[in-house]
């Protein structure tokens, strides 16, 4: 474990996370705890374990409480010497092997207050401090509301870093978030994991985490829950119908589609129908189909045109060559594929009879020698 640093503000749930986490692992392992947290009781943490199947009350560590004030007083820690035979160790009250759980570090080790040469030791060597039977060596849990309070000289041997967050944001008082970093610093980069805990009630009565009885904390200013925003509630109503509209919508559409699909098979049927029933029904006209092909003119052709200063004709000629001049704004293009409408029929280059030589001329030299 090295040393862990497991920050927050006051009720974001870093006392309960140190307690359920590192320090009830560390008595079912058999080590012993040595803790400021406030009203930590070792008869009820056995009985939590043993409750959890978690080992045999005999094998469990012990729990020593101190107090804050006594963590300052010298040989608390345990001192290494130096020699040629190898390093012996002076034992302090922290025995090697021990987990050393502080709350509120920034107490102790402020970032405006000197660390004492016993301290820094031990927080560089303190994996020199191994237990003689088991091998365990100590391990080191702080707790602290923000890491930059944190001595820049203890802050760099920060293995891993944890920071707590209360659910107030979501309305849940219940749960909490954990975000973990590699090392002090914590910034996306270095963040490693994130995840959401509960609180049990069963871990409450192992220790305090009020001065007074009991605690309560009351509802400040409400705004801290976005769910009780009542402008989200009718974003999200808005939505709701958006998307109930938009279904509704899409629905009758496809089935309006569907509808007119149908409808316009029916007349086919009865078509074919009225068809099978004889010669008699033929004789009832149908009204003539949108989009069929345009009708051209039999009579009527575009021979040409000629334009005069400030005026223009197209001259159109029938099948008797007799010619007609109209306004070029009816007719549409020009050359060859000019076409234009001419008494509701269509007019082209391509449109009419052409006129027969000698047809026109001989049938009036007949008439006139009658």
């Amino acid at each position: 474990m090295a040393i862990n640093a497991y920050c927050g503000v006051m009720g974001s749930g870093k006392s309960y996370e140190v307690v359920q986490g590192p320090l009830l692992d560390a008595i079912a392992c058999g080590r012993r705890v040595v803790t400021n947290v406030d009203g930590i009781n070792e008869a009820k943490i056995h009985d939590y374990l043993e409750a959890k199947g978690r080992g045999d009350s005999t094998r469990f560590g012990s729990v020593v409480h101190v107090r804050t004030d006594d963590m300052t007083k010298p040989a608390f820690f345990p001192v290494e010497h130096e020699s040629s035979a190898g390093a012996t160790v002076k034992p302090g009250f922290v025995e090697p092997g021990d987990l050393l759980v502080v709350d509120e570090a920034w107490k102790l080790w402020a970032s405006d207050k000197k660390i004492t040469d016993e301290h820094m030791a031990f927080f560089r060597m303190h994996r020199h401090f191994t237990h003689a039977q088991t091998g365990v060596a100590c391990d080191v849990v702080l707790m602290i509301q923000g890491i930059g309070d944190l001595h820049r000289k203890l802050k760099e041997v920060v293995e891993l870093s944890f920071r707590m967050h209360k659910l107030k944001s979501l309305g849940l008082s219940s749960g909490y978030r954990v975000e973990q970093y590699e090392g002090w610093k914590q910034n996306s980069k270095t963040r490693v994991g994130t995840y959401v805990r509960k609180y049990s009630k069963d871990v409450f009565p192992l220790y305090k985490s009020y001065a007074g009885a009991g605690g309560n904390e009351a509802v400040v200013d409400k705004r801290q829950n976005i769910l009780a925003n009542k402008r989200l509630w009718l974003m999200a109503l808005f939505l709701v119908v958006m998307a109930f509209v938009s279904v509704r919508f899409l629905w009758s559409f496809f089935h309006r589609a569907a509808s007119g699909t149908t409808a316009s098979a029916a007349p086919s049927l009865a078509g074919s129908v009225a068809s099978a029933t004889g010669p008699a029904s033929s004789a009832v006209h149908a009204p003539p189909l949108v989009g069929s092909k345009p009708v051209f003119s039999e009579n009527w052709r575009i021979v040409g045109s000629y334009s005069a200063p400030g005026r223009s004709w197209v001259v159109v000629a029938d099948s008797a060559g007799r010619f007609r001049v109209e306004s070029p704004s009816m007719f549409q293009n020009t050359g060859v594929i000019r076409v234009g409408t001419i008494d509701g029929e269509q007019v082209s280059t391509f449109s009419g009879v052409k006129p027969v030589a000698g047809v026109a001329s001989g049938g009036v030299a007949g008439g006139v020698a009658k």
